[in-house]
């Protein structure tokens, strides 16, 4: 069996690196290096995904998927507003449309994100 106090020692040698004496000179060379790249990295990765962007954005466009889309946004209005006129629940002469439903989720949406900033300042 090894001997227990050279394992510890062979343990805290390979631990602790050797400082060379160009140390200093090869961390900046490698952080000139690193920094020239993400330069680099950065416009290349910012010139794709503008183009991923147009690209998508015309393709949304040209697959006519909007036109489905308000014409579906119509038929849950118009069945919404159909199912809700019997109920009552509204005052007479206020109106259940779209715009009261994307604003009712949009605040939902913000009280969700204040939670969650609340809950993650309390961890």
């Amino acid at each position: 069996m090894a001997d227990r106090t050279f394992e510890m020692e062979l343990d805290r040698l390979f631990a602790e690196a050797p400082a060379f004496a160009d140390a200093d000179l090869f961390a900046l060379r490698v952080e000139e290096r690193l920094d020239r790249g993400w330069t680099f990295r950065q416009f290349v990765i910012g010139g794709l995904g503008i183009a991923g962007g147009l690209i998508g954005g015309a393709q949304i466009l040209g697959s006519g998927l909007l036109q489905r889309l308000g014409a579906a946004t119509a038929q849950s209005n118009h069945l919404l507003a159909s199912r809700l006129s019997g109920l009552h629940l509204l005052p007479d002469g206020s109106a259940l449309d779209g715009e009261v439903m994307w604003l009712s989720v949009a605040l939902a949406v913000v009280a969700l994100g204040f939670a969650a900033a609340r809950a993650i300042r309390e961890i």
